[in-house]
């Protein structure tokens, strides 16, 4: 499904707040929604900060829908990806273009693989703790 690109700030806080609320059903918090909150943390916070952020919502939301899989690499991935782009554009664009941008660059939720080998990234040790990527290495070039 393509994402339809957010047309002010205020559309993107309505994500991260429903997000940290656990109001999204389960398959209502799609990648770009994943993606949203990430840049939004991201943009408003220090990067440990808004790493830490990202696990602790993501857990909950999680556990509220009564389900495990959290999964620590791919989510640190995609926080340091999306923090290397977000680092690469100019300091003054938006918040507004700076999400729209990373969902049109990212969007697809297959980039992960352009990184990573499916048996390295899927393995139990990736889901409990952090790996560097095996294929190539995070950078401000396109996926």
């Amino acid at each position: 499904m393509k994402h339809v690109a957010y047309r002010d700030e205020h559309a993107i806080a309505k994500v991260v707040e429903k997000f940290e609320r656990c109001a999204f059903g389960l398959e209502e918090f799609t990648h770009a929604r994943h993606l949203t909150v990430a840049s939004w943390y991201l943009c408003h916070f220090p990067p440990d900060e808004a790493q830490a952020r990202m696990r602790t919502g993501l857990v909950r939301f999680i556990e509220h829908h009564g389900k495990q899989g959290y999964h620590e690499t791919i989510t640190r991935f995609w926080m340091e990806l999306i923090r290397t782009f977000l680092d690469c554009l100019p300091k003054n664009a938006s918040i507004m273009e700076k999400v729209n941008k990373t969902m049109e660059l990212y969007g697809n939720k297959d980039v992960l693989f352009k990184y990573y080998t499916r048996e390295r990234v899927l393995s139990e040790v990736a889901k409990g703790e952090w790996i560097e990527p095996d294929l190539r290495s995070i950078g401000c070039g396109a996926p």
